[in-house]
């Protein structure tokens, strides 16, 4: 298994600290991606109501997004948050307090004619840096349901309805590449034409300091997602023993997992639910 390079560089921190986004190419080694693209499809086969939201139009029912992945078939998303490559990344960007705060899909698929809105993911003090990784499982075209972006904008103080009608980037994204954004930016996405489906995992990534600065989340709750990010290493480890692991140091050491079975543990952790601030969208 091919790791990349083991931290963002001095360049890509800037850029992402500038612009609010940056692509990493190719990132999702290709068995692993593989993997997860299996994830997906059974989740969608089995049409789940507690994992799967679906939207109706036009006769027709789509799927657009699941919930509660991590826990769910051959734990190909959990052995994709304990990856160096992913861990390292956050602890670049957050710091090394940094911990998953929601986990969650979003899905386009062809003849589905709803938009995803110009928002913010989550409205914060910026004490800290928080961000959003979409992993992409399909391709995502310019002109076809790609994500659009006003560069800049997590810095402006200008509200999402002001923000929407700014000049914006569409982003280009292939299969196993990994979009790398602030909370704070604005940003949407257009309707499918030409591909069949389009398939991101979205991993959010805060900082234990700035939760607590800011009154964002209890200690219970940040217990229980550090407690999940010690299940994706071990699982990882478990997995390829014999590659680079993370060296990671519980900033909470309390918040320990249960030395329960690997799904017995994941489902009692899994199980608590994430009331996750509100993203913020303009409608008029």
């Amino acid at each position: 298994m091919t790791i990349n390079p083991s931290a963002l560089s001095k360049t890509q921190l800037d850029r992402f600290t500038k612009d609010g986004y940056l692509v990493l190419q190719q990132a999702v080694p290709p068995l692993l991606l593989q993997n997860l693209q299996k994830l997906f499809t059974e989740q969608m086969d089995q049409n789940n109501k507690i994992t799967v939201a679906t939207n109706s139009n036009n006769g027709n029912t789509y799927i657009n997004a699941l919930d509660k992945i991590l826990d769910k078939g051959n734990l190909a998303c959990l052995e994709l948050l304990g990856a160096p490559f992913i861990l390292e990344t956050a602890a670049s960007i957050c710091g090394p307090d940094f911990f998953l705060i929601q986990e969650f899909a979003v899905i386009k698929m062809l003849g589905d004619n709803t938009p995803v809105l110009w928002h913010q993911d989550m409205l914060h003090q910026r004490t800290g840096q928080c961000f959003t990784m979409g992993i992409y499982l399909d391709d995502a075209d310019c002109g076809d349901g790609a994500l659009r972006v006003v560069p800049q904008s997590h810095t402006s103080g200008k509200s999402i309805c002001t923000l929407q009608h700014e000049p914006f980037t569409e982003v280009t994204m292939k299969a196993g590449d990994i979009l790398v954004h602030d909370m704070m930016l604005a940003h949407s996405s257009g309707i499918m034409q030409h591909n069949p489906i389009r398939r991101v995992l979205y991993f959010e990534f805060l900082s234990v300091s700035q939760v607590r600065s800011e009154s964002i989340y209890s200690e219970e709750l940040l217990q229980n997602r550090l407690q999940l990010l010690q299940l994706a290493i071990e699982h990882y480890r478990s997995l390829h023993p014999d590659e680079k692991q993370f060296d990671w140091h519980n900033p909470i050491p309390e918040a320990t997992a249960s030395p329960a079975p690997l799904r017995e543990a994941l489902e009692a952790i899994c199980g608590i639910n994430v009331r996750a601030r509100p993203s913020a969208y303009c409608f008029g």
